[in-house]
C-alpha cells in the first residue's frame, strides 16, 4: 500500500512537470499528424534507443586471454550493465550464446577489463553481420574506417600480425 501511495506521489510530479507537458503534446501532435497509437509512438522511441550506436573502446581487446566477443560481452556487461537479451540483440546473437561466453569471459578475468582512453571506438552495429566473425568485423572496420597498418591494429588488439593479416584477408574474400 505504502509502495502504490509513494508511485502515485511520483507520477503525480512527472505529470507537472514541464517537459512531461512538452513530450505530451509532442505525442499528441505524432498520434494526429501521422494517424498512430501512443503505444505505437512508444515501440518507435524504444526501438531506437535499442539500435543507437554503442561504441566499445579498443582498449577493452587487450585482454591476453579473452577472445574478441569474450571482451565485448564481458564490457556491455559489466561496464554499460546491460541485460543479455539487449546484448544478443544489439550482436545479433542468442542470448544463451551470450550468457555462456559472459560466463566464460568472468571466469577467465575476474576484474574488469581496462577501459582506457582511446583515438578508436567499435561500433556495436558491425557485429550484426553474421558473414563475418568478430575479429574479422573489427579488423575490417580498423583497417577500412581508420587505414590502420596490420601492425598498428595488432598492437592495439594485442593480437599477432599474421592473425590480423589473415583476418582482414578472410574478411575481404566474404
Amino acid at each position: 500500500m505504502i509502495k502504490n501511495s509513494a508511485k502515485r506521489d511520483e507520477n503525480t510530479g512527472i505529470k507537472e512537470d514541464r517537459s512531461f507537458q512538452i513530450l505530451k503534446l509532442a505525442v499528441n501532435e505524432l498520434k494526429e499528424r501521422y494517424n498512430v497509437s501512443s503505444g505505437e509512438i512508444l515501440s518507435l522511441i524504444e526501438e531506437r534507443h535499442v539500435s543507437k550506436d554503442i561504441l566499445i573502446p579498443v582498449s577493452i581487446f587487450e585482454t591476453e586471454n579473452l577472445s574478441a566477443l569474450e571482451a565485448i560481452c564481458k564490457y556491455l556487461k559489466e561496464d554499460l550493465q546491460l541485460t543479455y537479451s539487449k546484448i544478443a540483440l544489439l550482436l545479433n546473437r542468442n542470448s544463451r550464446t551470450i550468457w555462456t561466453t559472459y560466463s566464460n569471459a568472468a571466469r577467465k578475468a575476474k576484474e574488469k577489463l581496462p577501459v582506457k582512453e582511446s583515438k578508436f571506438f567499435i561500433p556495436v552495429s558491425i557485429f550484426t553481420d553474421r558473414k563475418l566473425s568478430v575479429l574479422e568485423a573489427i579488423v575490417s572496420h580498423l583497417k577500412d574506417g581508420f587505414n590502420l597498418r596490420y601492425g598498428e591494429i595488432a598492437a592495439l588488439l594485442n593480437r599477432d600480425e599474421r592473425n590480423i593479416w589473415t583476418a582482414y584477408k578472410k574478411a575481404k574474400k566474404k
